[in-house]
């Protein structure tokens, strides 16, 4: 098997990049490294643990998303990039799933992502399926060579699309198993309007992800069947702190 890199860009949310390193940690798939470049106020270096396989990067300076999966990139050594989010969940199959997909034959050049997955709005009661058609960005999967012809643009938001933009002759190979991945709406976010590209109507283009997301179907099965009670029991802190917070 290649060596898989994991590229993780965070900035100033602690608890979740520890939930985020948790998340890779158990993983099924192991031959992996996990990059994290962050660009904090505050250093986030001692979340990461004593395991060779972790490899945190500070930039210089407040750096954009985009160069910030670059810079990732550059301190990387595998074979195929895998790109996570510092605040979404990811099942511990979910590396097993991408990995395998783009290494099937005829899959040289592609880029995998999850076309459908649910949506967790923190301090709403329960999941909410977002439906298929996507090709979630903080789910790509690809070789380094795409990488090696044209890196990530210096974007703070839309990097993702504009990969695919750079990249027209890859081909795209959605994964349709929502439980894998579970987008997280927080409340801060670089994705807030829903654009063109979007598989929504023409009526819910400009609308915030979060509003369009909470009129969609609750998903069959509810938290404690999807993730770990530990887990569920973060989420459920969380929502009391944004709630908090949102009262002061």
């Amino acid at each position: 098997m290649p060596l898989v890199s994991c590229i993780m860009a965070t900035k100033n949310r602690p608890l979740f990049l520890k939930q985020a390193l948790k998340y890779f940690q158990q993983q099924t798939f192991e031959d992996s490294e996990l990059i994290v470049v962050d660009d904090s106020i505050e250093p986030c270096e001692h979340l990461l643990p004593r395991d060779p396989r972790f490899r945190y990067v500070r930039p210089n300076s407040e750096t954009l998303l985009g160069e910030k999966l670059n810079i990732g990139i550059r301190h990387s050594s595998g074979e195929i990039v895998q790109k996570l989010d510092d605040d979404d969940y990811y099942h511990p199959r979910f590396l097993e799933t991408t990995v395998s997909t783009l290494l099937r034959p005829g899959h040289k050049d592609a880029v995998v992502a999850m076309g459908a997955f649910l949506v967790l709005i923190v301090g709403h009661p329960h999941l909410y399926d977002a439906g298929d058609g996507w090709f979630a960005g903080g789910t790509f999967c690809f070789f380094r060579e795409a990488w090696d012809a044209h890196p990530f643009r210096n974007l703070s938001w839309r990097e993702d699309v504009a990969f695919l933009e750079d990249h027209p002759h890859l081909q795209k190979f959605p994964i349709h198993n929502p439980e894998l991945y579970v987008l997280v709406r927080h409340g801060n976010h670089t994705w807030n309007t829903i654009k063109m590209d979007s598989p929504v109507l023409p009526s819910q283009v400009g609308m915030n992800p979060t509003h369009y997301f909470s009129s969609r179907s609750p998903y069959s099965k509810s938290f404690s069947q999807i993730l770990p009670s530990d887990d569920v029991h973060f989420y459920s802190q969380l929502a009391m702190r944004v709630g908090a917070l949102a009262s002061t």
